[in-house]
């Protein structure tokens, strides 16, 4: 493979990867304006919406690490 072609197949995984996390990052930053939006009334409301989208988060990142193996 010449170098030209490797410095195009390496900018375009480059590209890609920053697409997939922009959409990534897009994605919680959105869930958590959700949770910023509600109007709760109790502090104890607010605490279980953390607390489940910790646990939204926490389930996605032990099935990325799953599976790699």
């Amino acid at each position: 493979m010449d170098e030209a072609l490797i410095r195009q197949l390496k900018n375009r995984v480059e590209e890609e990867l920053r697409q997939r996390e922009l959409a990534l990052l897009e994605f919680w930053l959105q869930a958590f304006q959700t949770i910023m939006a509600k109007r709760h009334k109790e502090l104890a409301g607010l605490q279980s919406d953390l607390k489940a989208f910790v646990a939204r988060m926490e389930t996605r990142l032990r099935t990325l690490k799953g599976s790699q193996k």
